[in-house]
């Protein structure tokens, strides 16, 4: 039996796997199903490092505004404490 999308969208991660399960030992596959697999972990993999590097972008932007700060604070000290 082949899902309409809407309905195979609809459907929860727990069952999907576990009809997959279900039916995996019934069916023969091809090397596009390796291929497959091998892509999607790719991409999760590649997501992963994309979000660990915003956040390290995050916290370089806020040191980055921190010295900022304190690099405006030593300007206006100098020239305050300098007349």
């Amino acid at each position: 039996m082949v899902r309409k999308i809407e309905e195979l969208r609809a459907t929860s991660d727990e069952d999907l796997i576990a009809e997959h399960d279900a039916k995996a030992g019934h069916t023969s596959v091809g090397t596009s199903y390796y291929m497959d697999e091998l892509e999607r972990r790719s991409r999760e993999r590649a997501a992963q490092r994309s979000h660990e590097l915003a956040v390290r972008s995050f916290w370089l932007a806020i040191a980055t505004s921190a010295l900022s700060l304190v690099a405006v604070v030593v300007s206006v000290l100098a020239l305050v404490l300098g007349s």
